[in-house]
Formats: C-alpha cells, structure tokens, sequence
C-alpha cells in the first residue's frame, strides 16, 4: 500500500522531487561503520530490493537518495556507534 501511494499521489509526486534535491542526507562515516548490517534490516527500501540498495556496502546505490525514501530516519536511529548521520 505505501508503494501505491508514492505512485499515485500528486503530492507524493512533489515531496519525492524535494527528497532528491534534499540539502540534507543520510550520511554514513565509514571509519566507524561496523558492517553490522542493523541500518539494513531496518530500512524499508533495502528489504524491497536488496540486491540494489544498502546503506553501507561501497557498490550498491544508496536507499535516502531513492525517491522512495521517507527519510524515517529508522537506519539511522538503529545504528549502534552512530556512523549514520543526517546533516548537510
């Protein structure tokens, strides 16, 4: 049902346009980053297409930049040595 609502709702449509154009990401300091995985499993985007998406592997596209993404900031409340940030 989310899914159908970020497709078929016209404000949808224009809250996705200002999350790609955000000042503010999700950004994650991989000196600290454990590769534990928690920002992951918990991030909706990433359980959708796991192959595409994941907040801290280096080769894979990165999910807050996704239009799909709510920034619910779910990932970055989970990470356990707060290596997510959300800031300019």
């Amino acid at each position: 049902m989310y899914q159908y609502h970020k497709l078929g709702c016209p404000i949808a449509w224009v809250s996705d346009w200002l999350n790609k154009f955000s000042l503010f990401k999700i950004k994650l300091n991989t000196d600290s980053c454990l590769s534990c995985g928690a920002c992951d499993k918990k991030c909706y985007i990433v359980a959708m297409e796991p192959a595409k998406y994941s907040l801290y592997k280096p080769a894979t596209e990165k999910p807050g930049n996704s239009y799909t993404c709510s920034k619910c900031l779910e990932c970055v409340a989970v990470c356990p040595n707060g290596s997510l940030t959300y800031k300019v």
